[in-house]
């Protein structure tokens, strides 16, 4: 087992920084926020999925520190009765679970959504994103 830290605690941190402070503090496994409500200020798949010397570089930081990635958290509202809402949040949880598989991370975390509206959730949809997840690269989705 190892001691871990959700980074957006720190967001406010640059992300070497934000790395630096980890092992000083004795953790040995960083769960990044990479959109939606974490935000992505340490890990934007964007930034990291259009761009192979990226990943290269973001992955040699936390090596070279002697750390790992626990899980990449997209938190979002992917079947909210919004559609908007939802498409957003459900495109970041794609991005997401794409840079998971490059960077070989076999967690990813996020909250199913539908903010109390049950007669308008889609089951359906969650067991569709459930599905996709285990397709892609055997990654976990932890849903809270």
């Amino acid at each position: 087992m190892k001691l871990g830290v959700f980074t957006v605690l720190y967001q406010n941190l640059a992300f070497e920084t934000m790395l630096d402070k980890m092992v000083e503090m004795g953790v040995e496994a960083v769960e990044l926020g990479t959109g939606n409500y974490p935000g992505s200020s340490h890990c934007n798949p964007d930034e990291l999925l259009e761009n192979p010397k990226k990943i290269r570089l973001f992955q040699r930081a936390i090596e070279q520190r002697g750390l790992t990635i626990s899980g990449l958290s997209c938190h979002g509202n992917p079947l909210h009765p919004d559609k908007k809402i939802a498409a957003d949040s459900h495109e970041v949880w794609r991005k997401t679970v794409l840079l998971a598989e490059r960077l070989e991370v076999p967690v990813v975390n996020g909250f199913s959504g539908c903010p109390g509206d049950p007669p308008k959730c889609k089951i359906s949809k969650l067991g569709y994103m459930l599905l996709a997840t285990r397709i892609r690269g055997g990654s976990e989705l932890a849903m809270e």
